[in-house]
């Protein structure tokens, strides 16, 4: 992220001239960002990585097997997501400073449909839309004259729109033990376009970013119950990064995520859903952090 942080002040060398804005490894930090916040396969619940923290929630809610022909079934997946990215106070001079803020809000639609190769094997293919609200919240301290210099920058107070569609393939791999736990393996491949829209802040963002996912998990199968209800326990670890130019823009070339978890069904108006929560530790060679999982299917 430094590179990015360094294209980010440059306007100050420049005497805050808004042509800096321009910059593409400017937009395509940005894009990264928002790509981050909405994306399932990068985890960042809570990371600090270069001096940023990052801190995303994330509540997905999936509507299984809506409809099934025979090796085919289609699924939606409905996800709203939230990630805020804060940096250290820098110092501009002895006389101001600066600490940065984006907030960006989005929701996404995910149609999915799964092919079962055979009863160990599935293919899956889904196409996320998404749109983001990305907002620049950061605090400036010092010289009004200097305040209204970012601002005119385009550094303060302003915010972006953008659509996103997103192609998605990937295969899964599923295996059940003779003591009726499950095995799964599962990698993945997507592609990102996004666009900004009606931005009255002349920030355009029009990139295309890759996005790669792999990992596994082993769930015990009724593993304890309280009161008679069933707790299933899952063990999992994933991991997910960018692809493509820049895909180290944010510092961090990928996210290992670690993670425990519970899992217990729940009957609501005569219909089951299973409620998933737990944490997971998250590392890369830039960045360390945790995750929270909370899951609805």
């Amino acid at each position: 992220m430094k590179r990015f942080l360094l294209t980010y002040f440059s306007p100050f060398v420049a005497l805050f001239s808004p042509d800096a804005l321009s910059d593409k490894a400017l937009t395509a930090g940005y894009a990264k960002l928002i790509a981050l916040s909405s994306t399932n396969d990068i985890s960042a619940s809570t990371l600090y990585s270069d001096g940023l923290d990052y801190s995303k929630y994330s509540l997905p809610y999936t509507f299984k097997n809506i409809y099934t022909d025979g090796d085919y079934a289609f699924n939606i997946q409905i996800r709203g997501n939230y990630l805020k990215v804060k940096s250290e106070v820098i110092d501009i001079d002895s006389s101001n400073s600066l600490r940065s803020r984006w907030d960006i809000l989005n929701l996404t639609t995910s149609p999915q449909l799964t092919y079962s190769i055979n009863k160990n094997y599935s293919l899956e293919g889904e196409l996320e839309l998404g749109y983001s609200n990305m907002q620049n919240k950061s605090s400036f301290y010092g010289e009004d004259d200097v305040k209204a210099g970012l601002r005119e920058a385009k550094l303060l107070d302003w915010d972006i729109n953008t659509l996103h569609i997103t192609p998605k393939i990937g295969i899964v791999n599923k295996n059940t033990l003779s003591n009726g736990d499950n095995i799964s393996l599962h990698t993945s491949i997507a592609y990102m376009f996004m666009e900004s829209i009606g931005n009255k802040s002349n920030i355009k963002i029009s990139n295309n970013i890759g996005i790669w996912s792999a990992g596994g998990e082993y769930t015990m199968k009724n593993a304890f119950d309280i009161k008679g209800k069933p707790f299933d326990i899952i063990v999992s670890n994933d991991i997910g990064g960018f692809y493509g130019n820049s895909y180290r823009d944010l510092s961090f070339g990928f996210i290992n995520n670690t993670s425990l978890a519970l899992e217990t069904p729940i009957n609501i108006n005569n219909t089951e859903f299973k409620i998933k929560a737990g944490v997971g530790y998250l590392s890369s060679d830039n960045a360390h952090g945790v995750t929270f999982i909370v899951g609805i299917n």
